[in-house]
């Protein structure tokens, strides 16, 4: 009888063993996930080239509006020949397009923290707009010149 329990009491702990082994890699393969996302690294931000070759690609085709909250719809108005970037401020991101010599913001995105107001889109020799800190730091002001034919950023601080 003791040989019969002593088989038991092995069984159940190599079961035992198996089940947090299992527990373990799940809960791995969970956390992993999390950081690379369930589909691959779809996180990992894209570089400089990156972005102009996208934005290059996207200024040749037709824009559809924009519909995420805190960026404003593509003017109908603004030219689709011209040159289009992506411009980064600490308060967060435009995408500003040039035509003609003249500047449009096609949209713009606040970063965490911030939102944005005084827009002044264009088109026109000089685009703006603010980036206001909501927690009451510092704002940012950003002007949209064109340079050329590629928007160009000039960004002040507003405290």
């Amino acid at each position: 009888m003791s040989t019969t329990l002593l088989r038991r009491w092995v069984l159940a702990g190599g079961a035992w063993l198996l089940t947090v082994a299992v527990a373990t890699a799940v809960a791995t393969g969970a956390v992993g996930s999390m950081r690379q996302g369930i589909f691959g690294t779809s996180d990992a931000p894209y570089s400089g080239a990156r972005v102009d070759a996208l934005l290059a690609a996207a200024s040749a085709a037709p824009t559809p509006p924009s519909t995420s909250p805190g960026s404003a719809a593509p003017s109908a108005s603004a030219g689709q020949g011209g040159i289009v970037r992506a411009l980064t401020t600490p308060g967060g991101t435009i995408v500003a397009v040039c035509d003609a010599g003249l500047v449009t913001l096609r949209s713009w995105t606040p970063n965490s923290g911030f939102e944005s107001d005084h827009v002044e889109r264009g088109p026109a020799a000089v685009a703006s707009l603010r980036f206001k800190a909501r927690s009451g730091g510092g704002d940012v002001r950003a002007q949209v010149t064109c340079a050329g034919t590629e928007p160009h950023l000039t960004v002040t601080g507003d405290d």
